[in-house]
């Protein structure tokens, strides 16, 4: 997430929080969060410190494809991506714009884990 271009990450870090609205938790449909977790998994191969989320969206990408929901886990999940986008916001490489974004994001998995 290097920059300040116009890059696959930054669409999807601005849909990603538009999708969870102004800390008002739009409820996200599974099939809506599938399809944001593999706009991720599309946007961040290659990126440093990326490997430590990318399993997680895996985990929970394939897991929201079963229909067959383990709330904790969910849970669990979304706890720790948060916490890795926070580490994230803190790297060297990434500029104060993206950094906001990128606490607000973690802000917003952490309120969004609380729903289960």
């Amino acid at each position: 997430m290097e920059g300040t271009g116009t890059t696959l990450e930054h669409r999807m870090l601005t849909d990603t929080l538009g999708a969870f609205g102004d800390d008002n938790i739009t409820m996200l449909t599974p099939e809506r969060g599938i399809l944001l977790l593999e706009g991720w998994l599309n946007a961040l191969p290659g990126d440093v410190g990326a490997e430590r989320i990318m399993a997680e969206i895996t985990t929970l990408r394939d897991h929201l494809k079963t229909g067959d929901y383990d709330l904790e886990m969910i849970r669990h999940l979304l706890l720790s991506m948060a916490s890795h986008t926070a580490t994230l916001s803190q790297e060297p490489v990434v500029d104060g714009s993206t950094s906001h974004q990128l606490t607000q994001l973690a802000h917003a998995l952490r309120n969004f884990s609380n729903r289960f």
